[in-house]
């Protein structure tokens, strides 16, 4: 199987635990804090990392720079991005501002941590 499925697999596995984790917070004991944006999240935050991936693993590895160069450009078009979502959101629900963030925050760094773990030992193979 190749890399590239290995991780899609993975990736699909891992946001449909934070899915089912989501539903299972939302529905017991967070229930007061819902947002109905949250599995949006889930879906911004999984075409993220799969076009970061892809952009990343089409480096060329002839050129010793060229991998590096694509993973912070990817780092930096993503921090833009979520800074676009993120005001764009606020400016439209000033009511969950905190619920918002926190739920951001949560599935970005859940998803920041997979996503450089899964790429470490892509790195590693290679």
């Amino acid at each position: 199987m190749s890399a590239r499925i290995r991780f899609f697999n993975s990736l699909l596995l891992f946001s449909a635990l934070m899915f089912l984790t989501g539903f299972i917070f939302y529905s017991t004991f967070l229930s007061d804090y819902f947002l109905p944006v949250f599995y949006i999240f889930i879906f911004y935050f999984f075409l993220l990392t799969v076009a970061g991936r892809l952009f990343v693993m089409k480096s060329n590895p002839e050129k010793p720079g060229d991998f590096n160069i694509r993973y912070f450009i990817v780092r930096w078009a993503k921090v833009l991005l979520h800074l676009i979502f993120i005001v764009a959101y606020i400016i439209n629900d000033k009511e969950n501002i905190l619920s918002f963030i926190l739920a951001f925050l949560a599935c970005y760094v859940l998803f920041s941590v997979f996503d450089i773990y899964t790429l470490s030992f892509s790195v590693k193979k290679k």
